[in-house]
């Protein structure tokens, strides 16, 4: 099966409450960091690709390769193993965020759950489960970091 196809250049992927912080891969989890040198750089940015299990929505792939997928609802970075269930994981569909310029990401297979941050760390809850305004489910794609 081919690669699918970019849907725009490399993006990083940037908190709304906490602007100075992006998604970062590294050692095979997805936290919330301040940006830094070069690997830093690196681990912040994605090719943002057609979804691997619907095609309007997202998949993010890292440099080496890997894609973000929840598992246990952690998001992760792992090699896609070419399963239905992952391509599920791996695909986070684009909805609309009261905050400017943001949005919020859903599991494509649980669409009542989207990407947060919770102690900097990624993972999928229920759109605004314990916080005051779902600012922590907001984020903004941006211009790659690398």
């Amino acid at each position: 099966m081919p690669a699918p196809r970019p849907v725009s250049n490399r993006k990083s992927v940037q908190s709304v409450n906490y602007p100075d912080r992006y998604w970062r891969a590294s050692g095979g989890l997805v936290r919330l960091e301040r940006s830094g040198g070069s690997e830093f750089r690196e681990d912040a940015s994605f090719d943002v690709v057609a979804g691997l299990a619907k095609s309007s929505c997202y998949s993010f792939r890292t440099a080496d390769g890997t894609y973000l997928r929840h598992r246990n609802f952690v998001l992760r970075a792992e090699r896609n193993d070419g399963s239905n269930l992952f391509s599920q994981d791996a695909t986070f569909c684009p909805n609309w965020s009261p905050y400017s310029g943001s949005m919020t990401l859903r599991s494509v297979n649980y669409p009542d759950r989207a990407l947060r941050h919770q102690n900097m760390e990624m993972r999928l809850d229920q759109y605004g489960y314990n916080t005051r305004g779902g600012e922590d489910f907001a984020f903004r794609l941006v211009g790659g970091l690398a």
